[in-house]
Protein backbone atom coordinates (compact mmCIF):
# COMPACT_ATOMS: atom_id res chain seq x y z
CA UNK A 1 0.00 0.00 0.00
CA UNK A 2 2.55 2.84 0.95
CA UNK A 3 4.62 1.70 -2.17
CA UNK A 4 1.65 2.35 -4.42
CA UNK A 5 0.99 5.51 -2.57
CA UNK A 6 4.41 6.77 -2.11
CA UNK A 7 4.49 6.06 -6.72
CA UNK A 8 1.11 7.79 -6.83
CA UNK A 9 2.79 11.57 -4.96
CA UNK A 10 4.99 10.94 -7.59
CA UNK A 11 3.19 11.31 -10.32
CA UNK A 12 0.40 14.34 -9.18
CA UNK A 13 0.23 17.35 -11.32
CA UNK A 14 2.39 20.51 -9.61
CA UNK A 15 -1.25 21.95 -9.03
CA UNK A 16 -3.06 22.46 -7.04
CA UNK A 17 -1.21 21.89 -4.32
CA UNK A 18 -2.85 20.36 -1.00
CA UNK A 19 -3.08 23.89 0.50
CA UNK A 20 -4.72 24.92 -2.35
CA UNK A 21 -7.46 22.32 -2.23
CA UNK A 22 -7.57 23.05 1.48
CA UNK A 23 -8.23 26.63 0.57
CA UNK A 24 -10.55 25.85 -1.55
CA UNK A 25 -12.50 23.81 0.10
CA UNK A 26 -12.65 26.22 2.87
CA UNK A 27 -14.09 28.99 0.68
CA UNK A 28 -17.06 26.00 -0.49
CA UNK A 29 -18.03 25.57 3.09
CA UNK A 30 -18.01 29.12 4.53
CA UNK A 31 -15.44 28.84 6.82
CA UNK A 32 -12.55 30.39 8.14
CA UNK A 33 -8.97 28.50 8.91
CA UNK A 34 -9.39 29.05 12.46
CA UNK A 35 -13.17 27.98 12.14
CA UNK A 36 -11.87 24.26 10.48
CA UNK A 37 -9.19 24.24 13.23
CA UNK A 38 -11.93 24.22 16.45
CA UNK A 39 -14.21 22.15 14.49
CA UNK A 40 -11.44 19.34 13.81
CA UNK A 41 -9.57 19.89 17.17
CA UNK A 42 -5.92 20.95 15.19
CA UNK A 43 -3.63 22.92 16.21
CA UNK A 44 -2.25 26.05 14.02
CA UNK A 45 1.18 24.77 13.71
CA UNK A 46 -0.16 20.76 13.33
CA UNK A 47 -2.31 22.32 10.06
CA UNK A 48 0.56 23.87 9.17
CA UNK A 49 3.23 21.04 9.37
CA UNK A 50 1.11 19.07 7.28
CA UNK A 51 -0.13 21.74 4.27
CA UNK A 52 3.46 23.11 4.30
CA UNK A 53 4.65 19.82 4.63
CA UNK A 54 7.55 21.15 6.79
CA UNK A 55 6.13 18.82 9.89
CA UNK A 56 9.30 16.30 10.71
CA UNK A 57 6.10 13.60 12.33
CA UNK A 58 2.94 14.15 11.29
CA UNK A 59 -0.43 12.41 13.51
CA UNK A 60 -1.81 10.16 11.43
CA UNK A 61 -5.65 11.44 13.60
CA UNK A 62 -4.92 14.83 11.87
CA UNK A 63 -4.71 13.33 8.30
CA UNK A 64 -7.71 11.29 8.96
CA UNK A 65 -9.65 14.31 10.16
CA UNK A 66 -8.10 16.59 7.09
CA UNK A 67 -9.16 13.64 4.90
CA UNK A 68 -12.61 13.81 5.83
CA UNK A 69 -12.99 17.48 5.31
CA UNK A 70 -11.42 17.31 1.94
CA UNK A 71 -13.66 14.28 0.79
CA UNK A 72 -10.41 12.35 -0.25
CA UNK A 73 -9.25 8.72 0.34
CA UNK A 74 -6.76 8.19 2.99
CA UNK A 75 -4.28 7.31 0.18
CA UNK A 76 -4.63 9.64 -1.78
CA UNK A 77 -4.44 12.76 0.77
CA UNK A 78 -1.24 10.70 1.68
CA UNK A 79 -0.02 10.74 -1.59
CA UNK A 80 -0.08 14.69 -1.46
CA UNK A 81 1.04 14.89 1.70
CA UNK A 82 4.50 12.97 1.01
CA UNK A 83 4.73 15.14 -2.63
CA UNK A 84 7.93 17.16 -2.37
CA UNK A 85 8.53 15.99 1.02
CA UNK A 86 12.37 15.84 2.25
CA UNK A 87 14.64 13.24 0.53
CA UNK A 88 15.94 12.15 3.82
CA UNK A 89 11.93 10.99 4.48
CA UNK A 90 11.37 9.88 1.21
CA UNK A 91 14.39 7.18 1.45
CA UNK A 92 13.44 6.61 5.17
CA UNK A 93 10.27 5.26 3.54
CA UNK A 94 11.34 3.72 0.78
CA UNK A 95 13.73 1.68 3.12
CA UNK A 96 11.28 0.48 4.80
CA UNK A 97 8.93 -1.04 2.07
CA UNK A 98 11.70 -2.40 -0.01
CA UNK A 99 13.10 -4.01 3.46
CA UNK A 100 9.72 -5.53 4.04
CA UNK A 101 9.69 -6.85 0.42
CA UNK A 102 12.81 -8.38 0.51
CA UNK A 103 12.13 -10.29 4.11
CA UNK A 104 8.67 -11.17 2.86
CA UNK A 105 10.69 -13.31 -0.46
CA UNK A 106 13.98 -13.86 0.77
CA UNK A 107 15.15 -16.50 3.17
CA UNK A 108 17.97 -13.81 4.34
CA UNK A 109 19.60 -16.55 6.96
CA UNK A 110 19.68 -18.87 4.37
CA UNK A 111 20.97 -17.11 1.30
CA UNK A 112 23.66 -15.82 3.96
CA UNK A 113 24.88 -19.01 4.24
CA UNK A 114 24.88 -19.97 0.62
CA UNK A 115 27.04 -16.82 -0.27
CA UNK A 116 24.69 -15.15 -1.74
CA UNK A 117 24.36 -11.91 0.79
CA UNK A 118 26.13 -11.08 3.44
CA UNK A 119 24.37 -10.39 6.88
CA UNK A 120 25.89 -7.08 7.34
CA UNK A 121 24.75 -5.80 3.55
CA UNK A 122 22.13 -2.70 3.64
CA UNK A 123 19.28 -2.36 2.30
CA UNK A 124 20.50 -0.78 -1.33
CA UNK A 125 23.54 -3.86 -0.91
CA UNK A 126 20.53 -6.25 -0.70
CA UNK A 127 18.54 -4.42 -3.55
CA UNK A 128 22.00 -3.92 -5.99
CA UNK A 129 22.80 -7.73 -4.98
CA UNK A 130 19.46 -9.16 -5.97
CA UNK A 131 19.01 -6.70 -9.22
CA UNK A 132 22.44 -8.14 -9.95
CA UNK A 133 21.59 -11.79 -9.52
CA UNK A 134 18.90 -11.93 -11.31
CA UNK A 135 19.37 -8.80 -14.22
CA UNK A 136 16.42 -7.01 -12.89
CA UNK A 137 15.45 -3.11 -12.99
CA UNK A 138 14.13 -3.14 -10.05
CA UNK A 139 13.23 -5.88 -6.72
CA UNK A 140 9.74 -5.79 -7.16
CA UNK A 141 10.13 -7.68 -10.46
CA UNK A 142 11.03 -10.44 -8.45
CA UNK A 143 7.77 -10.74 -7.63
CA UNK A 144 5.76 -9.71 -10.57
CA UNK A 145 8.16 -10.05 -14.04
CA UNK A 146 9.24 -13.67 -12.65
CA UNK A 147 5.90 -15.04 -11.18
CA UNK A 148 4.10 -14.00 -14.82
CA UNK A 149 7.02 -15.87 -16.64
CA UNK A 150 6.35 -19.07 -14.24
CA UNK A 151 3.42 -19.38 -12.16
CA UNK A 152 0.44 -20.41 -14.06
CA UNK A 153 -3.57 -19.64 -12.32
CA UNK A 154 -3.16 -23.22 -11.43
CA UNK A 155 0.88 -22.79 -10.24
CA UNK A 156 0.89 -20.15 -7.87
CA UNK A 157 3.86 -18.82 -6.28
CA UNK A 158 5.66 -21.21 -3.30
CA UNK A 159 4.79 -19.83 0.62
CA UNK A 160 8.31 -21.79 0.93
CA UNK A 161 10.87 -18.73 0.05
CA UNK A 162 13.82 -20.92 -0.88
CA UNK A 163 11.96 -23.64 -2.92
CA UNK A 164 10.69 -20.13 -4.79
CA UNK A 165 13.97 -18.66 -5.19
CA UNK A 166 15.62 -21.80 -6.77
CA UNK A 167 12.88 -22.17 -9.32
CA UNK A 168 13.27 -18.73 -10.13
CA UNK A 169 16.95 -18.51 -10.17
CA UNK A 170 17.16 -21.75 -12.58
CA UNK A 171 13.99 -20.19 -14.98
CA UNK A 172 16.63 -17.28 -15.26
CA UNK A 173 19.57 -19.32 -15.38
CA UNK A 174 17.87 -21.24 -18.72
CA UNK A 175 16.65 -17.76 -20.26
CA UNK A 176 20.30 -16.52 -19.95
CA UNK A 177 21.77 -19.77 -20.60
CA UNK A 178 19.37 -19.16 -24.18
CA UNK A 179 20.86 -22.77 -26.24
CA UNK A 180 20.94 -21.69 -29.50
CA UNK A 181 20.36 -25.36 -30.66
CA UNK A 182 16.81 -26.68 -32.08
CA UNK A 183 15.90 -29.58 -29.75
CA UNK A 184 15.11 -32.85 -31.72
CA UNK A 185 13.14 -35.40 -29.79
CA UNK A 186 14.30 -37.38 -32.34
CA UNK A 187 18.26 -36.86 -31.65
CA UNK A 188 17.44 -37.60 -28.27
CA UNK A 189 15.76 -40.42 -28.77
CA UNK A 190 18.98 -41.84 -30.81
CA UNK A 191 21.46 -40.55 -28.27
CA UNK A 192 19.71 -41.59 -25.12
CA UNK A 193 20.95 -45.61 -25.88
CA UNK A 194 24.55 -44.28 -26.73
CA UNK A 195 24.79 -42.68 -22.45
CA UNK A 196 25.23 -45.31 -20.50
CA UNK A 197 28.79 -46.42 -21.33
CA UNK A 198 29.56 -42.88 -20.02
CA UNK A 199 28.46 -43.47 -16.19
CA UNK A 200 31.62 -45.42 -16.24
CA UNK A 201 34.22 -42.22 -16.36
CA UNK A 202 33.56 -40.66 -12.98
CA UNK A 203 35.35 -37.76 -14.07
CA UNK A 204 34.27 -37.05 -17.89
CA UNK A 205 31.23 -38.89 -17.96
CA UNK A 206 28.44 -36.25 -17.47
CA UNK A 207 30.31 -33.60 -19.20
CA UNK A 208 30.62 -35.52 -22.05
CA UNK A 209 26.66 -36.46 -21.91
CA UNK A 210 25.70 -33.45 -21.13
CA UNK A 211 27.55 -31.48 -24.20
CA UNK A 212 26.22 -33.87 -26.34
CA UNK A 213 22.45 -33.63 -25.21
CA UNK A 214 23.29 -29.41 -25.23
CA UNK A 215 23.80 -30.35 -29.29
CA UNK A 216 20.68 -31.73 -29.52
CA UNK A 217 18.76 -28.94 -27.73
CA UNK A 218 18.27 -30.14 -24.08
CA UNK A 219 20.22 -28.05 -21.83
CA UNK A 220 21.51 -29.96 -18.43
CA UNK A 221 22.94 -27.91 -15.48
CA UNK A 222 24.42 -29.02 -12.41
CA UNK A 223 23.16 -27.25 -9.22
CA UNK A 224 23.79 -27.27 -5.41
CA UNK A 225 20.84 -28.63 -3.52
CA UNK A 226 19.27 -25.34 -1.72
CA UNK A 227 18.67 -25.93 2.04
CA UNK A 228 15.27 -26.39 2.95
CA UNK A 229 13.96 -28.42 -0.07
CA UNK A 230 14.22 -31.86 -1.36
CA UNK A 231 14.39 -31.26 -5.09
CA UNK A 232 16.53 -34.16 -6.96
CA UNK A 233 15.58 -32.75 -9.92
CA UNK A 234 13.66 -30.25 -12.42
CA UNK A 235 12.59 -29.82 -15.85
CA UNK A 236 11.40 -26.73 -17.53
CA UNK A 237 10.47 -25.71 -20.92
CA UNK A 238 11.91 -22.12 -21.49
CA UNK A 239 11.40 -20.18 -24.62
CA UNK A 240 10.03 -24.11 -25.94
CA UNK A 241 12.68 -25.86 -25.59
CA UNK A 242 14.26 -28.66 -22.66
CA UNK A 243 16.11 -27.46 -19.97
CA UNK A 244 17.09 -29.84 -16.93
CA UNK A 245 18.51 -29.25 -13.61
CA UNK A 246 20.01 -32.45 -11.27
CA UNK A 247 20.92 -31.51 -8.18
CA UNK A 248 23.13 -33.10 -5.91
CA UNK A 249 20.44 -34.32 -3.50
CA UNK A 250 21.79 -37.11 -1.06
CA UNK A 251 25.52 -36.79 -2.61
CA UNK A 252 25.68 -40.04 -4.50
CA UNK A 253 26.72 -40.87 -7.68
CA UNK A 254 23.83 -42.95 -9.18
CA UNK A 255 21.38 -40.57 -8.10
CA UNK A 256 22.43 -38.26 -10.39
CA UNK A 257 22.45 -40.55 -13.46
CA UNK A 258 19.15 -41.91 -12.36
CA UNK A 259 17.81 -38.52 -11.92
CA UNK A 260 19.33 -37.67 -15.37
CA UNK A 261 17.45 -40.40 -17.14
CA UNK A 262 14.40 -39.72 -15.10
CA UNK A 263 14.37 -35.91 -16.14
CA UNK A 264 15.28 -37.04 -19.96
CA UNK A 265 11.80 -38.94 -19.33
CA UNK A 266 9.56 -36.24 -18.84
CA UNK A 267 11.55 -34.60 -21.70
CA UNK A 268 10.68 -37.48 -24.31
CA UNK A 269 6.84 -37.62 -22.78
CA UNK A 270 5.73 -34.83 -21.00
CA UNK A 271 6.95 -31.84 -22.79
CA UNK A 272 2.85 -30.90 -23.74
CA UNK A 273 1.92 -30.91 -20.40
CA UNK A 274 5.50 -28.52 -19.78
CA UNK A 275 3.90 -26.13 -22.08
CA UNK A 276 0.73 -25.54 -19.60
CA UNK A 277 2.73 -25.71 -16.39
CA UNK A 278 6.48 -24.54 -16.96
CA UNK A 279 7.87 -26.70 -15.31
CA UNK A 280 8.08 -29.85 -13.00
CA UNK A 281 9.93 -30.43 -9.72
CA UNK A 282 11.44 -33.89 -8.77
CA UNK A 283 11.78 -34.62 -4.88
CA UNK A 284 8.48 -32.22 -4.37
CA UNK A 285 5.26 -32.85 -4.07
CA UNK A 286 3.79 -32.23 -7.54
CA UNK A 287 0.15 -33.04 -9.15
CA UNK A 288 0.40 -31.80 -12.31
CA UNK A 289 2.33 -34.38 -13.80
CA UNK A 290 0.94 -37.95 -14.18
CA UNK A 291 4.77 -39.77 -15.11
CA UNK A 292 6.81 -39.85 -12.21
CA UNK A 293 6.19 -43.79 -11.90
CA UNK A 294 6.74 -44.20 -15.30
CA UNK A 295 10.02 -41.95 -15.39
CA UNK A 296 11.44 -43.89 -12.64
CA UNK A 297 10.70 -47.22 -13.88
CA UNK A 298 12.37 -45.81 -17.33
CA UNK A 299 15.42 -44.92 -15.01
CA UNK A 300 15.96 -47.76 -13.40
CA UNK A 301 15.31 -50.27 -16.52
CA UNK A 302 17.32 -47.95 -18.76
CA UNK A 303 20.51 -48.34 -16.08
CA UNK A 304 19.98 -52.02 -15.18
CA UNK A 305 17.09 -54.25 -15.73
CA UNK A 306 15.18 -55.83 -13.23
CA UNK A 307 16.04 -58.90 -14.94
CA UNK A 308 19.67 -58.32 -14.21
CA UNK A 309 19.28 -57.24 -11.18
CA UNK A 310 17.78 -60.45 -9.76
CA UNK A 311 20.52 -61.67 -11.72
CA UNK A 312 22.98 -60.48 -9.59
CA UNK A 313 21.46 -59.68 -6.35
CA UNK A 314 22.44 -62.93 -4.67
CA UNK A 315 26.41 -61.68 -5.77
CA UNK A 316 25.94 -58.83 -4.31
CA UNK A 317 28.58 -58.97 -1.08
CA UNK A 318 31.02 -60.06 -3.99
CA UNK A 319 32.35 -57.05 -5.37
CA UNK A 320 34.56 -58.65 -7.75
CA UNK A 321 31.96 -60.18 -9.42
CA UNK A 322 30.04 -56.74 -9.60
CA UNK A 323 32.72 -54.56 -10.75
CA UNK A 324 32.84 -57.65 -13.86
CA UNK A 325 29.22 -57.55 -14.20
CA UNK A 326 28.79 -53.91 -14.12
CA UNK A 327 31.77 -54.16 -16.95
CA UNK A 328 29.06 -56.24 -19.00
CA UNK A 329 26.42 -53.92 -18.98
CA UNK A 330 28.68 -51.02 -19.61
CA UNK A 331 27.33 -48.91 -15.68
CA UNK A 332 29.53 -48.10 -12.88
CA UNK A 333 29.12 -50.37 -10.20
CA UNK A 334 27.89 -48.00 -7.65
CA UNK A 335 24.37 -48.32 -9.80
CA UNK A 336 24.33 -51.38 -8.86
CA UNK A 337 24.71 -51.43 -5.15
CA UNK A 338 22.28 -48.33 -5.59
CA UNK A 339 19.54 -50.32 -7.43
CA UNK A 340 20.05 -52.77 -4.96
CA UNK A 341 19.53 -50.61 -1.57
CA UNK A 342 16.21 -49.30 -3.63
CA UNK A 343 14.82 -52.92 -4.54
CA UNK A 344 15.96 -53.82 -0.73
CA UNK A 345 14.03 -50.97 0.84
CA UNK A 346 10.90 -51.63 -1.17
CA UNK A 347 10.49 -54.84 0.89
CA UNK A 348 11.27 -52.81 4.26
CA UNK A 349 14.98 -53.96 4.32
CA UNK A 350 17.58 -50.78 5.53
CA UNK A 351 21.23 -51.49 2.79
CA UNK A 352 21.07 -47.17 2.95
CA UNK A 353 24.47 -47.15 4.74
CA UNK A 354 26.10 -50.37 3.12
CA UNK A 355 28.73 -50.51 0.26
CA UNK A 356 29.09 -47.01 0.70
CA UNK A 357 32.90 -47.20 0.19
CA UNK A 358 32.09 -48.45 -3.61
CA UNK A 359 29.98 -45.18 -4.22
CA UNK A 360 32.21 -42.32 -6.32
CA UNK A 361 32.85 -39.01 -4.09
CA UNK A 362 31.11 -36.54 -6.06
CA UNK A 363 32.85 -33.24 -4.52
CA UNK A 364 35.25 -33.01 -7.41
CA UNK A 365 31.88 -33.14 -10.14
CA UNK A 366 31.03 -29.59 -9.18
CA UNK A 367 33.98 -28.00 -10.08
CA UNK A 368 33.89 -29.90 -13.80
CA UNK A 369 30.49 -29.28 -14.32
CA UNK A 370 30.24 -25.48 -12.97
CA UNK A 371 27.70 -26.83 -10.31
CA UNK A 372 28.12 -23.99 -7.86
CA UNK A 373 26.68 -20.37 -8.42
CA UNK A 374 24.90 -18.37 -5.41
CA UNK A 375 27.85 -16.72 -4.86
CA UNK A 376 28.71 -15.75 -8.07
CA UNK A 377 28.06 -11.94 -9.35
CA UNK A 378 25.42 -12.42 -11.86
CA UNK A 379 23.32 -15.60 -13.03
CA UNK A 380 24.30 -13.58 -16.27
CA UNK A 381 27.86 -14.66 -15.91
CA UNK A 382 26.95 -18.33 -14.40
CA UNK A 383 25.21 -19.19 -17.86
CA UNK A 384 28.36 -17.53 -19.79
CA UNK A 385 30.46 -19.81 -18.15
CA UNK A 386 27.96 -22.79 -18.71
CA UNK A 387 27.39 -21.75 -22.43
CA UNK A 388 31.58 -22.00 -22.59
CA UNK A 389 31.42 -25.78 -20.94
CA UNK A 390 28.62 -27.22 -23.07
CA UNK A 391 29.35 -25.65 -26.32
CA UNK A 392 31.79 -28.21 -28.04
Amino acid sequence: MIRNILENSLNLPESPSLKEIFNEKLQEFGLSKTQFEKLANIQRRSLDGILDKTSKQTDVSNILKLGEFLGMPFDSLLAYHLKDRPVEEIKDLQDSIEITFINRYFDLKTLSSLGFVDKKFTVDELKKRICGFFKLSSIYEYENKLNEALYSRTKRSFNDKMKDFWIKSSYKYFELIDNQNKYSREALKELIPKIKPYTQSVDKGLLTVFRALYNVGVTIVFQPMVPKTQIRGATFLVNNKPYIVVTDLKKSYPTIWFSLLHELHHVLFDLEQLKQIRYHLTGEPDLFLIHEDKANEFASEYLISEEKMRYIEPLIHNHLMVCKFAKEMQIHPSIIYSQFQYRQHKIGNNYWGAFTEHFPKIDSLGESLNKANWDVESLEVAAQKIKNLLTV
